[in-house]
């Protein structure tokens, strides 16, 4: 995704963080990234409960983040890779522009860092 796509595409980029900020899905998604995992294993590991475990897992295949397979009546859950990507990249574009606004200055062996007070410093010192 190039920054004129991620400036086109506000509403879509929108809806993605507000899926991802979600603390439930987020817990899933992280357990998924290890590997596939069927409903009754992510139910047990997650510890969501089945009603809220489908419907959170409904909004994150509506958001394009996880792909299913079905076997038999077992359905596996992954993480999409490509969907991953479009986060990275996304994630890239905002990282990108904020870093070429950042004023630096030079420290005494010449090395660039933020200037005192910025976002960036205060991100520096935790």
């Amino acid at each position: 995704m190039n920054g004129e796509l991620a400036k086109t595409d506000i509403e879509g980029n929108a809806e993605l963080f507000r899926v991802l900020g979600h603390e439930t899905r987020l817990r899933l998604l992280l357990l998924l990234a290890a590997g596939e995992h069927a409903v009754g294993e992510l139910d047990m590991v997650s510890g969501v409960g089945q009603p809220a475990l489908s419907q959170q897992l409904a909004i994150l295949r509506k958001a394009q983040l996880v792909t299913t397979r079905r076997v038999v009546k077992q359905v596996y859950y992954r993480v999409d890779p490509n969907a991953l990507k479009r986060v990275a990249s996304l994630l890239g574009v905002l990282a990108d522009t904020a870093a070429a606004k950042v004023p630096a200055t030079r420290t005494s062996g010449g090395e660039r860092r933020p200037k005192a007070g910025s976002a960036a410093s205060f991100a520096r010192m935790l």
